[in-house]
C-alpha cells in the first residue's frame, strides 16, 4: 500500500542520510525498500572490517544511524511507526554494552556490571545496588539521547538530501552506495 510505502522510503532514507553523513558509521553498501520478511525495507552497511573493538565514537555513530529512520518518520510523516522496533532494540543495547560492560561511561567509570559478569563468578541475581542500577538506566538514556539528537541534527539540517533520497528510493526501490552519492553532491539519477 502506498502509505505504507512512502513511510518505508523516509525510514530507510533517514539510515542512509546519517550514515552517509557519519565518518564514524560503517560505510552504506545500498538501501531498499522492497519488503523482506517483517521489513518494509533495508539499509545495508559494508563494515570495512571485522571489527574485534568497538570505539565509543563508532558505537555513537551506529546508534545515530538506527534512529535516523524513526526522526525520519517523525519529520516528514507526521507519525512515527512500529518499523523501528529493531533500530530501538539496537541502540538500546549498544548503550547498554557501552554502560555495563565495556566501561564508557564516565560517570561509573570501568567497572563490569553486565550479568556476564555475575555469571563468570556464578553469583546469581544483581550484584549492585538500586542506587547504581538507577545510574546505569540513566547513562543510558544520557547516550541515548545524544545519539537521537545528533541524527536529528543532521537530518534537520538536509532536509532536502532525504526528501531527494526518499523521492529515488520511490521511484527505484533500491539504490547502491554510488547513487546515494550522487543524489547527495545535488546530481540527477538516470537509471533504467
Amino acid at each position: 500500500d502506498q502509505v505504507d510505502k512512502k513511510l518505508t522510503a523516509y525510514h530507510e532514507a533517514g539510515h542512509t542520510l546519517v550514515q552517509s553523513m557519519l565518518k564514524d558509521a560503517d560505510p552504506l553498501h545500498k538501501v531498499s525498500i522492497i519488503p523482506r520478511g517483517p521489513y518494509g525495507g533495508a539499509t545495508f552497511s559494508l563494515p570495512e572490517k571485522d571489527r574485534t573493538h568497538y570505539t565509543r565514537k563508532y558505537c555513537i555513530a551506529q546508534m545515530e544511524v538506527s534512529f535516523g529512520g524513526r526522526i525520519a518518520e517523525e519529520i516528514f510523516c507526521d507519525d512515527i511507526s512500529s518499523g523501528a522496533q529493531s533500530d530501538i532494540q539496537m541502540a538500546t543495547s549498544i548503550a547498554r554494552e557501552m554502560v555495563q560492560t565495556w566501561g564508557m561511561s564516565p560517570t561509573l567509570g570501568p567497572v563490569d556490571f553486565s550479568a556476564k559478569q555475575q555469571e563468570y563468578f556464578g553469583m546469581s541475581g544483581q550484584e549492585y545496588s538500586q542506587k547504581t542500577a538507577e545510574v546505569i538506566d540513566a547513562e543510558v538514556k544520557k547516550l541515548i539521547d545524544e545519539a537521537y539528537n545528533g541524527a536529528k541534527g543532521i537530518i534537520e539540517n538536509n532536509r532536502e538530501k532525504l526528501q531527494a533520497i526518499a523521492d529515488a528510493l520511490l521511484k527505484y526501490e533500491t539504490l547502491d552506495a554510488s547513487e546515494v552519492k550522487i543524489i547527495l553532491e545535488g546530481g540527477t539519477l538516470s537509471k533504467p
